[in-house]
């Protein structure tokens, strides 16, 4: 995600470039460098690269468990830094970490702390929030979501919402400008593509304040290719992402037909314009001091943990229950 970052920042904001990089595979971020022509500083530690790199703002891609310690250095010098999703491994450290952001930039006077939920930015996404927002499709009423990874490393059942259904929880609350109100897990049989022990799929039911319903299935291995879908169902018609990005409408006894071909291997290619808008909103928002307010911010990000954390206290009985 980080060399993704790098080749967008490169290659699309042009008020923009890549100065430093910081990582422990000194193999792997030099030849990131030479991609970037060479024209970057090398840090392999961390407190240095925070501490010293010769940049105007930080972009933190490194594994989940490693985002808190790093937003603790990134606040050190009060720069504007975009992390990537999710905020903390746990809700503890979600709530512990929020709050030390809101502290420092009341007294910065400023937001300068955003998360990276690219589908904000996306396309499609910004689509779907123009047709509801039209009111020719009537009010939202439920929402079916898949979420499918071709492979996913490492993954624990845990991990399937914390660091992939975290998606859904924000870009709903976005989406819908409701906040969550309840999470119900279930799974059924587990896939032999996945190691032993892992519940995958998994799939869960949430309730928003508003009364939406959301539908969902989180897969980490299907071995047949990336596969993200969301349909809104509406009281006078439906409207879905497809898989290569296409929006889909369904009303007034017309139906869309959905985009078929090749599909890719995982997310980068798809949210590649999500990426990038991102990334350049974020930088046009440190150039003028004025933040994107579709930006996610520390308060954002705690509350699509928060509702990680629902599901994962109802996942957590379920199996206790089952075990027992």
């Amino acid at each position: 995600m980080g060399s993704a970052h790098a080749r967008f920042i490169n290659e699309s904001v042009p008020d923009a470039r890549v100065t430093a990089l910081a990582d422990m595979d000194s193999v792997r971020i030099s030849q990131i460098s030479r991609d970037l022509d060479g024209q970057v500083g090398l840090f392999s530690n961390a407190e240095e690269f925070f501490a010293d790199a010769p940049v105007d703002a930080f972009i933190i891609a490194s594994p989940d468990a490693l985002h808190v310690p790093h937003l603790e250095l990134a606040l050190i010098r009060r720069l504007p830094t975009l992390c990537e999703k999710p905020i903390a491994t746990n809700v503890l450290e979600a709530r512990q970490i929020a709050k030390r952001i809101r502290r420092v930039e009341s007294d910065a006077g400023k937001t300068f702390i955003h998360f990276g939920f690219m589908r904000r930015f996306d396309p499609s996404y910004l689509e779907v929030k123009r047709l509801i927002a039209s009111g020719e499709f009537g009010a939202p009423l439920f929402v079916r979501s898949s979420t499918r990874n071709v492979r996913s490393v490492g993954i624990t059942t845990e991990g399937l919402l914390s660091n992939i259904a975290v998606h859904d929880f924000d870009v709903l609350r976005w989406l819908f400008s409701s906040e969550w109100e309840s999470v119900s897990i279930s799974y059924p049989r587990s896939s032999s593509l996945g190691p032993e022990g892992l519940a995958d799929p998994i799939m869960f039911t949430a309730k928003m304040e508003s009364g939406i319903l959301v539908s969902a299935d989180i897969v980490a291995n299907n071995n047949y290719g990336y596969d993200v879908r969301t349909e809104v169902v509406c009281e006078r018609g439906s409207i879905e992402i497809g898989i290569h990005g296409d929006v889909i409408t369904r009303t007034k006894h017309f139906a869309g037909v959905n985009r078929g071909g090749a599909m890719d291997d995982n997310w980068i290619p798809k949210f590649t314009p999500a990426y990038i808008s991102e990334l350049q909103n974020w930088v046009a928002g440190i150039q003028t001091g004025q933040p994107h307010p579709d930006l996610a911010t520390a308060d954002d990000a705690l509350l699509a943990a928060e509702a990680v954390e629902l599901g994962l206290q109802n996942l957590r009985n379920r199996m206790l229950a089952e075990s027992a």
